[in-house]
């Protein structure tokens, strides 16, 4: 099937928030980039779940091994203790004054790992992406870096989510970018920020930004919103009754 939307989960770790996507808009190609070799067993477990409780194949969600950053080369990739906050970037060397209880608990390297980094400029000209209708980048302290790698592709990229540091002090990763950055080159860019929502576990440091691009009209064509918990009950295998009867309905009626 050839698809004219496209979804971009930049960050997957363990797949939850692209394979939500592409089970709620099938008739759109999600293309899920993660780093971190360990996680893609997890993702494909997760996919096979959801697509029990679906009853469908998620034919429309690919997932890739692969770093995006601003350049095409290979780079190290530091996995932390605590995999969530594993990294292209170092940790800052202040955590335990900025994120206090976060050093011991979770940013500790474990292991540094090449990756390959690709840019989404390169990996659009080599797809034939035209459009990217939403773009969801967490990628611990290179989000900024993700979108500088569009470079003229920029344009392309309808609306979408990411995750900025609000001050350097208070960065979790050396050589993070921080919202003032971020701001300026949305700006810059014909992007309007619809929102900033602050990350509850950063303990105040980082915000999510949420845009959207000023030259483009119309962003109903994506389904966003759904219910990340339900996701991560089916990825541990914590489903309710209620889950189990909802899901059973919805396989009936075939949606």
């Amino acid at each position: 099937m050839s698809y004219k939307k496209h979804i971009f989960d930049v960050g997957a770790f363990n797949g939850v928030n692209g394979l939500a996507l592409a089970a709620k808009n099938p008739d759109t190609l999600v293309n899920a980039f993660e780093a971190n070799k360990n996680l893609i067993k997890t993702i494909i477990q997760l996919k096979k779940k959801i697509e029990f409780r679906l009853g469908r194949k998620l034919k429309n969600y690919k997932i890739h091994n692969l770093a995006i950053s601003n350049k095409n080369k290979i780079s190290y990739f530091y996995i932390a203790k605590n995999p969530t906050v594993s990294s292209l970037h170092k940790f800052t060397k202040n955590i335990e004054k900025t994120w206090p209880g976060y050093k011991d608990s979770h940013c500790q390297t474990v292991n540094k790992v090449k990756v390959k980094t690709i840019t989404l400029k390169k990996f659009c000209n080599e797809n034939k992406i035209k459009v990217i209708n939403y773009l969801h980048i967490d990628t611990q302290g290179n989000d900024l870096n993700v979108l500088k790698g569009l470079g003229s592709l920029i344009k392309i990229v309808k609306q979408g989510v990411m995750e900025s540091s609000i001050s350097k002090k208070n960065s979790l990763y050396q050589n993070n970018h921080i919202l003032s950055e971020v701001k300026k080159f949305l700006r810059k860019n014909n992007f309007s920020i619809i929102k900033i929502k602050p990350i509850e576990s950063s303990v105040g440091n980082e915000v999510d930004i949420y845009y959207q691009n000023t030259r483009i009209d119309y962003f109903n064509d994506i389904k966003t919103k759904y219910n990340e918990r339900y996701y991560h009950r089916v990825l541990d295998d914590r489903l309710s009754l209620k889950d189990n009867i909802k899901d059973s309905i919805l396989r009936f009626f075939g949606s």
